[in-house]
């Protein structure tokens, strides 16, 4: 079989999603051991990958995922209990299954040995299983029922339909393969059909002249049965369809075939004469035979309400290629209105037409705009769930008792944004277990429960998205923080800081206050990576500490990276952008509002507040237009908790911006976090409220 044949990329791209799903079960089970749908779901995932081995010509995989399938019906029918052992097993487990997954596009082997002891660990427990049941955690629930095997559940029959390609065995394919995982899945009674037949002469035996029905009776639902033909879909007709049957059985199996190869549209007369009489009845009792749809047939799932489920798997590289496409329409946007400018000058007529369009067209762009966005967006849980077993592993190292809590994994981020933050959200939670949580005796001392809990929290604030990781642990100390700032030289004597201030300290490169070295920290490179981590996110991080209370370090982050709301300034001949969120109002203050502090440092009152004036052109060390703030436009920005003024010659537009990376061109630029171009062809700098307001 030539690689051009085989579904491997496919095989990975599920297998990898399935592991993931599956490790966030296993998780789950150490919580509730007594969640049956979550051992089925493990069971099933098992099986999809098992089958897909085969499929894919690795009988390693293939024995080894067997292995664990037959632990897993084990646990499924009360012998093997759900405690402890268990997890950590198939945790092991699915690294493994992991490991044979990632070398299978380079044909790398394993580590056998690894391997090897997994495999013995898995057999220890089928060998030693101790018939307990499973602890059942549903109310009203008895024990019985958790250990019903799943062929005592209500079964549903299903007519099980594959239409092989005829080249298949040419190809290197065998369906005796499918055929033996379906019957792994309940009884099965299996008719062959001759298709049409050559003449001796023409017989060529590498080629498929029968097709298969199928009456397979099981608990699974229809989704899980489409699970098993996935990884056999690709060139075949495979279908599974729930089925009445009337008691004649293998009769009812074959009559009803030739009832469905009268009504395929693919149908010929011959099929048709071959029908058998009596067609008409049969095919009634085939539930939801004639409105069975291709799509429904293809996706193998279905809404609570009957709907079907559509969707398609697309490639990132094309989602970005169309993101790319639709900033290159907003910067053609932005010439239309130039244009619309300049024409207003020429011909106020042509203008006021051209503006209309310009309208309609800009309200498309938008529109546009937000589908692609909504389409990049994914849930932040999908970086959150693989938080779990880093917690569970430290736990378990450590002899901490430590729970991870966590609360709206739903909110939604791009994909950039999410793709990125895994980093960072890595080290904040190793940083809370090792110096944030106690020791067990050290919180029974405080009289705290034994167990510490970490929370990772997301929700939307103003239009951005609010990342927290909160611990109740022992806090921050801020005199050690200072004292460390001291000795590091990082602050002086005479210096009078805030305790916000000095928890800011921890962001300092080489920082730390612990003084042991160990496998998760105290080096002092993890914070500061951090902070430059999110601050090439847009975003801010904060601190909020309480001594014997716990640690909240709490993350503002935009929805996306790729298009950004800007308003536009001018200073002297240069415009500059200002993200619009970033934005709280524009004044021009008077003479008497402005006053004069120590070290050239400027306020500005605005009702009775008065916030630090940043005359920009000082900043950036340009010229400007106007030296006298009563005769500028101040723009109040907000960073984290903190207000200033910015100080701009004048407020020359606000529309959306395409964001341009300049990492990858140039070095990183004091001030600036990005460019884009506008509407003339010139390049604006995006400003970075963080580094301004510093």
């Amino acid at each position: 079989m030539t690689t051009d044949y085989i579904p491997v990329a496919e095989f990975v791209e599920e297998s990898i999603e399935l592991l993931q799903q599956m490790e966030e079960a296993v998780l789950e089970l150490d919580s509730r051991p007594g969640d049956r749908a979550l051992v089925d779901q493990l069971f099933r995932g098992m099986h999809t990958i098992k089958g897909g081995a085969a499929v894919v010509m690795r009988p390693d995989l293939a024995d080894y995922a067997h292995r664990l399938e037959s632990l897993l019906d084990q646990v499924r029918g009360g012998q093997v209990s759900a405690g402890k052992t268990l997890i950590s097993t198939l945790l092991e487990a699915i690294d493994c299954v992991g490991l044979f997954i990632s070398g299978i596009p380079g044909g790398l082997a394993v580590d056998q040995t690894r391997v090897d002891a997994s495999i013995q660990n898995v057999s220890a427990l089928v060998e030693s299983a101790t018939h307990s049941p499973l602890e059942v955690q549903e109310a009203g629930e008895s024990v019985s029922s958790a250990l019903t095997p799943i062929a005592s559940k209500k079964s549903q029959a299903y007519l099980v339909t594959l239409k092989f390609n005829p080249q298949m065995p040419e190809q290197g394919g065998d369906p005796l393969l499918l055929l033996k995982e379906l019957a792994e899945l309940g009884d099965c009674i299996t008719v062959v059909h001759p298709g049409k037949l050559p003449d001796i002469a023409e017989f060529d035996a590498s080629r498929l002249y029968v097709w298969w029905s199928i009456k397979l009776t099981t608990s699974l639902s229809q989704s899980q049965i489409e699970q098993t033909l996935l990884f056999f879909r690709e060139g075949n007709e495979l279908s599974a369809v729930p089925f009445d049957f009337t008691p004649k059985e293998t009769d009812t199996v074959e009559r009803a075939h030739q009832a469905q190869i009268a009504q395929a549209a693919a149908g010929t007369e011959d099929d048709v004469r071959s029908t058998p009489s009596g067609t008409s009845e049969l095919t009634a009792s085939v539930t939801g035979f004639k409105t069975m749809e291709p799509a429904r047939i293809a996706s193998g799932r279905e809404s609570g309400d009957g709907t079907v489920g559509k969707s398609i798997r697309v490639s990132i590289d094309r989602l970005e290629r169309l993101q790319n496409l639709i900033g290159e329409t907003v910067i053609n946007q932005s010439r239309l209105i130039q244009l619309c400018e300049e024409a207003e000058r020429l011909d106020p007529t042509f203008a006021g037409a051209l503006n209309e369009f310009v309208e309609e067209n800009s309200r498309s762009v938008r529109d546009l705009q937000d589908e692609i966005q909504a389409v990049r967006m994914v849930q932040v849980d999908t970086v959150f769930s693989r938080l779990r077993r880093v917690v569970r592993d430290y736990s378990v190292e450590s002899n901490k008792e430590i729970r991870l809590r966590i609360e709206g994994g739903e909110t939604e981020l791009d994909k950039t944004v999410t793709d990125q933050l895994h980093g960072p959200l890595l080290h904040l939670i190793r940083n809370a277990m090792d110096h944030g949580i106690e020791s067990s005796e050290e919180r029974r001392q405080a009289a705290k429960d034994t167990a510490g809990t970490i929370w990772l929290r997301a929700f939307h604030r103003g239009g951005h998205v609010m990342v927290e990781v909160q611990d109740d642990g022992k806090g921050m100390d801020v005199q050690r923080i200072r004292q460390k700032g001291l000795d590091r030289g990082l602050i002086e004597e005479s210096e009078e800081l805030s305790d916000q201030q000095l928890l800011q300290l921890v962001f300092r490169p080489g920082f730390t206050t612990t003084d042991e070295v160990t496998d998760v920290s105290g080096r002092g490179v993890g914070m500061d990576s951090v902070k430059r981590d999110i601050e090439a996110l847009l975003g801010t991080i904060d601190i909020l500490s309480e001594p014997g209370r716990g640690t909240t370090l709490r993350m503002r982050l935009p929805l996306t990276l790729a298009i950004i709301d800007g308003m536009i300034v001018r200073v002297g001949s240069l415009t500059f952008i200002v993200p619009l969120l970033a934005v709280v109002e524009a004044i021009r203050p008077k003479a008497d509002d402005i006053r004069k502090m120590k070290r050239d440092n400027e306020l500005v009152e605005i009702r009775g507040e008065f916030l630090p004036l940043v005359r920009l052109h000082r900043k950036l060390n340009i010229d400007c237009e106007f030296s006298d703030p009563a005769d500028a436009v101040l723009l109040v920005l907000q960073h984290v908790d903190s207000k200033q003024c910015l100080m701009v010659d004048e407020i020359v537009d606000q529309r959306p911006v395409v964001i341009k990376n300049l990492d990858d061109n140039f070095v990183q630029v004091p001030g600036m976090t990005g460019a884009s171009i506008m509407g003339d062809g010139k390049v604006s700098f995006i400003l970075d409220v963080a580094a301004i307001a510093a």
